[in-house]
């Protein structure tokens, strides 16, 4: 019952931060305000690599806009507002809806949902493509001055259709993302920039970090197309709840799609 209040919880606390926020935070780069911003990398067929069945990487940032949004990201953790933890699972991060970045996470969502359709088209709507996400930054801290940092990520599987990770630092030992591969598991080897694109029902995780920052943007991508037949968490047809001034989990009714 606790985690259903919490979850319940998230909405209300997301529209009310956000609002602080918008009123008390000075962007260390205002332009990133505009969706615009970004140069994101172009999509091609053969720019995409597959790093094992279900798993693909391709560029998608160049490392000094990765550096920029980094750099903003630590910014707004020194201001002291307050915000949410990214998930249930992650302590540290943000979420980049209360940042009031939606505008840009959302142009990154289109720019890669083309590719994605074409690699995962049982899981992104005939009709809506995505048409809601999540999306959050998660933090991994080796350095032995850190305090009650995440070290690590058990085996676990999103609540999204689409797995997007964007990585936006280098030089970290350990912290490698591994992902259910046979009768195991195999881990990959991350690049500033360089997204990598996952179903979200892959079951994956983090190893423990053993020295260095690891910091990444993730963005759950979501149809409802797809999961108002099947909730991917429960793995049942959903039983909704009306959500004010936010998507939700990526649910919809039946008047919210006409």
């Amino acid at each position: 019952e606790a985690e259903i209040s919490r979850r319940r919880s998230i909405h209300p606390i997301k529209v009310a931060n956000r609002q602080i926020i918008k009123e008390s935070y000075n962007f260390l780069y205002p332009s990133l305000m505009s969706p615009n911003s970004l140069n994101l990398a172009s999509l091609k067929k053969e720019d995409v690599k597959t790093e094992l069945s279900g798993v693909y990487s391709f560029p998608l940032l160049p490392k000094d806009e990765c550096k920029q949004l980094l750099e903003e990201f630590l910014h707004f953790k020194q201001s002291n507002l307050s915000h949410q933890r990214p998930n249930s699972m992650n302590k540290n991060g943000i979420l980049l809806e209360e940042l009031g970045l939606d505008s840009l996470i959302h142009r990154i969502v289109k720019h890669v949902e083309p590719i994605a359709k074409e690699l995962f088209p049982d899981l992104v709507g005939e009709n809506g493509g995505f048409d809601s996400f999540k999306a959050f930054t998660v933090e991994y801290d080796g350095q032995q001055d850190a305090r009650n940092p995440d070290l690590e990520l058990d085996t676990h599987f999103d609540n999204a259709e689409v797995t997007l990770n964007i990585p936006l630092t280098q030089g970290f030992e350990g912290s490698e993302l591994y992902f259910e591969y046979k009768n195991g598991f195999k881990s990959l080897q991350m690049e500033v920039g360089r997204a990598i694109l996952h179903s979200g029902r892959l079951l994956h995780g983090v190893m423990p970090i053993e020295e260095g920052y690891r910091h990444n943007i993730i963005i759950w991508m979501r149809s409802s197309e797809v999961r108002n037949r099947m909730c991917p968490m429960c793995k049942e047809v959903p039983q909704l709840e009306k959500v004010e001034e936010t998507t939700g989990d990526g649910f919809t009714t039946i008047e919210n799609q006409n």
